[in-house]
C-alpha cells in the first residue's frame, strides 16, 4: 500500500530532514528547467519559508509574462488547475500564487515520498527511482 499523501501526512513528512533536503533538490531541479534559480541553504528549520518566497516570485513572473510557458511548467511539476483551485479554496486568505506555491511544495514532497516508498519496497530498483530523474 502506498504511503498516505494527505495534507497531514505531508506536514509530518516535513519533519524528516532527509525528505526536506530531497524535496528542496527536486524543487531546485524542476524550477531550473524553466530558467528559475532557487537556492536552499540546507537549513531544514527554514526550508519552507526559504523556498516559498523564491518560488512565489518566479511563479508571479511566469504567470504575468508567459501563460503558455506557465502551463508547460504546471505540466512538468504534475499540477493541474483544478488542484490549484482546490488549494485556493482550502487557503481562503491566500492569493492564487500562494496557493500554487504551497501545492507545488506538497507535490514535490509527494514525488520524493513515493520514490522513497518504492525504493524501500524493492532496494534493487534504487537506480530506477533516482532523486533527480523526474
Amino acid at each position: 500500500m502506498l504511503p498516505e499523501l494527505n495534507r497531514k501526512a505531508l506536514q509530518q513528512a516535513c519533519t524528516r530532514e532527509d525528505l526536506i533536503k530531497k524535496t528542496a533538490a527536486q524543487i531546485i531541479k524542476d524550477f531550473a528547467e524553466f530558467g528559475f534559480d532557487v537556492h536552499f541553504s540546507g537549513s531544514v528549520e527554514n526550508f519552507y519559508d526559504e523556498l516559498f518566497g523564491q518560488m512565489k516570485k518566479h511563479l508571479e513572473a511566469i504567470l504575468s509574462e508567459h501563460y503558455t510557458r506557465f502551463l508547460s511548467f504546471l505540466y512538468r511539476i504534475d499540477v493541474t488547475e483544478n488542484q490549484v483551485a482546490h488549494y485556493q479554496n482550502e487557503m481562503k486568505d491566500a492569493s492564487y500564487e500562494e496557493a500554487l506555491t504551497e501545492l507545488i511544495i506538497h507535490r514535490e514532497l509527494k514525488k520524493v515520498m513515493i520514490r522513497e516508498y518504492f525504493k524501500a519496497k524493492n532496494p534493487s530498483t534504487e537506480n530506477d527511482f533516482g532523486l533527480l530523474d523526474t
